[in-house]
């Protein structure tokens, strides 16, 4: 995928930069994520999604932000990521599909979290992703992406200013991580 023409270079970020990104999108009072890590056993949020930072080794990466210009062209094309519970139920034995395909199964479409994204998107919002083999996978924002591809197929837009923070990886394709792997 040529990122050049959907991405533009904001600046450099580190993991700990990063890291607070995903803080900001899910650790707040009355999130859902609580009764999620809490139920699987962990002390904290931070904990919780250091577990998958330290599974798929975003700490080692070198990171930047960039602003994306036309997501709803540019999420459709790039990848979900490694979540075994999305590996599970949506993939059907591909690695990594693009979300163009993933939102084209009957129960993404119905899915309750995707379709409150689709009518209620924040205004302003940033993912997190790895380059790996000339693909762009996600590893944070599956369900704002899921959102957005879904209503590209159903012929809405979602108007957001959404930016991306983005790093090549050195493996060749990342572990499957969470509750299932």
């Amino acid at each position: 995928m040529d990122i050049s023409k959907n991405l533009k270079f904001i600046k450099k970020m580190s993991w700990e930069n990063v890291f607070d990104v995903w803080r900001e999108n899910e650790d707040y009072p009355g999130s859902h994520w609580i009764a999620l890590w809490q139920e699987r056993g962990f002390k904290s949020w931070a904990d919780w999604r250091m577990t998958y930072a330290n599974r798929f080794q975003l700490q080692d990466l070198d990171w930047a932000l960039y602003e994306i210009n036309n997501h709803m062209e540019f999420i459709p094309q790039i990848c979900g990521g490694s979540f075994s519970s999305w590996v599970k139920l949506f993939y059907q034995g591909e690695e990594n599909p693009l979300f163009s395909k993933i939102v084209k199964h009957p129960d993404v479409q119905t899915h309750k979290g995707i379709l409150e994204f689709m009518e209620n998107f924040p205004a302003d919002t940033t993912i997190s992703a790895v380059i790996l083999n000339d693909k762009i996978v996600v590893v944070e924002g599956m369900h704002r992406c899921a959102a957005i591809a879904l209503a590209g197929l159903q012929g809405k837009q979602i108007k957001t200013k959404m930016k991306i923070c983005l790093a090549d990886h050195f493996l060749d394709k990342l572990p499957v991580s969470g509750q299932h792997s």
